[in-house]
């Protein structure tokens, strides 16, 4: 399943404004799901534009 390219916009835009956001932070934000949240900061690390503190959880912009 492919993600939304709105969703992602909207992710991508929340965690460069709140840099060391964590999931849940975005989930409630945005009022989406864990899973479709999940799903997208996953896809956004993959592209390589954002990362994840492995320790922390949280999110961060590259």
């Amino acid at each position: 399943m492919s993600i939304s390219e709105e969703l992602a916009k909207r992710v991508l835009s929340f965690v460069i404004e709140h840099p060391g956001t964590k999931l849940v932070a975005v989930e409630e934000a945005l009022g989406v799901s864990r899973i479709e949240v999940g799903r997208t900061l996953r896809a956004l690390m993959d592209q390589g534009k954002i990362r994840r503190d492995e320790d922390t959880r949280q999110y961060f912009p590259i």
